[in-house]
């Protein structure tokens, strides 16, 4: 029984996959169909057997003529729902690169270096240890993930880098620091407004301080307001009449108002 990596192999092959298929391995195929209406057949299954065949984890069924690449599983020789979606890059007399690569929980399948279509696990991973690809078409070569340089390890997860502790936090500082002025300067010389200053000469700071007398203050204007009752507008400085009782007032007041309501002039 042949094992891969294997090159131009002659078909039927029947090849023995080195270790099975585990998560972040994977197998590329390379090849061509010529005729028009062949089709090239792939299986992926846990035995050696083909007549009946073996379960079949993972079947690629390559038909340009009919613009699908069928995926399907074989479980006790019944065929499972079959999955066609997204056409078929593969043309006659092209040839083509296939890579699938196993998951934990999933195949990817790659043609021609472009992610094509996922297909989900319905038999257990470990159990895919055979490769078979049926007459039709011509195939290049058949590698493993060990067989190409910088493909897929078998850990698809990076390690771990553990990362040194970051320095404390600290507030950056200042952009300077301002210089003291130095002791040894004088001290500063008294202000003094200037003769045309509004505020007229002096020596001192504020009014009133250090000989700087305040101005009197301005004269009250007269009073234009007009007078009250019994109380005409007086000129400045002239005696104010005496005051009149308010009862005196009140009752003129009310003796005008009846007899202006009789219809009498009042008699003041």
């Amino acid at each position: 029984m042949a094992t891969i990596p294997q090159y131009s192999p002659t078909l039927p092959f029947l090849g023995l996959i080195p270790g099975g298929l585990s998560p972040g391995r994977m197998l590329r195929i390379k090849g061509i169909i010529t005729n028009h209406g062949e089709r090239c057949q792939i299986y992926i299954q846990s035995g050696a057997a083909v007549n009946p065949r073996d379960d079949v984890a993972l079947h690629i069924s390559i038909r340009p003529h009919e613009h699908a690449i069928v995926r399907n599983s074989i479980q006790n020789q019944v065929v499972g729902p079959e999955e066609r979606y997204g056409g078929c890059p593969i043309r006659y007399g092209e040839s083509f690169d296939l890579l699938i690569l196993a998951e934990a929980t999933q195949y990817k399948i790659a043609i021609n270096g472009a992610h094509f279509c996922t297909f989900g696990h319905r038999l257990p991973l470990h159990r895919a240890q055979y490769i078979s690809i049926a007459a039709g078409g011509t195939i290049y070569s058949i590698l493993s993930e060990a067989d190409v340089p910088g493909s897929v390890p078998v850990n698809p997860y990076p390690p771990i880098v553990h990362l040194p502790p970051a320095a404390p936090y600290a507030p950056p500082a200042m952009g300077f620091v301002p210089h003291a002025p130095p002791s040894n300067l004088p001290p500063p010389p008294p202000y003094t407004p200037l003769p045309s200053h509004p505020i007229g000469g002096g020596s001192g700071h504020y009014p009133g301080v250090g000989g700087y007398p305040l101005p009197p203050p301005p004269p009250p204007p007269p009073s234009t307001m007009p007078g009250y009752p019994h109380y005409p507008t007086q000129p400045p400085g002239a005696p104010l009449p005496a005051a009149v009782p308010f009862s005196v007032l009140f009752k003129e007041e009310l003796q005008a108002k009846v007899e202006q309501i009789k219809g009498k002039p009042a008699d003041y």
